[in-house]
């Protein structure tokens, strides 16, 4: 697992486009966020500049908008 974590934030250094908004935050008009998924589990970033920040690592099954809520932006 943390073998493919490595592997999925590593192709963010050489493509730092390459994910794509989640769909639970983009329904709510919010760009600022793209995930790389890895199943079962998927790394919710930021880009800045060329810079991309891994904000979250998450059971892709799990509810993005509570776990938005919950982590993202400071709670419900």
């Amino acid at each position: 697992m943390l073998d493919r974590l490595m592997t999925a934030a590593q192709s963010l250094e050489q493509q730092p486009e390459r994910g794509r908004h989640p769909k639970a935050l983009l329904a709510r008009g919010i760009k600022t966020y793209c995930q790389v998924v890895f199943k079962p589990s998927r790394l919710i970033c930021r880009q800045e500049g060329t810079q991309v920040f891994v904000m979250l690592i998450v059971d892709g099954r799990r509810d993005l908008q509570c776990v938005r809520e919950e982590r993202l932006l400071g709670g419900a």
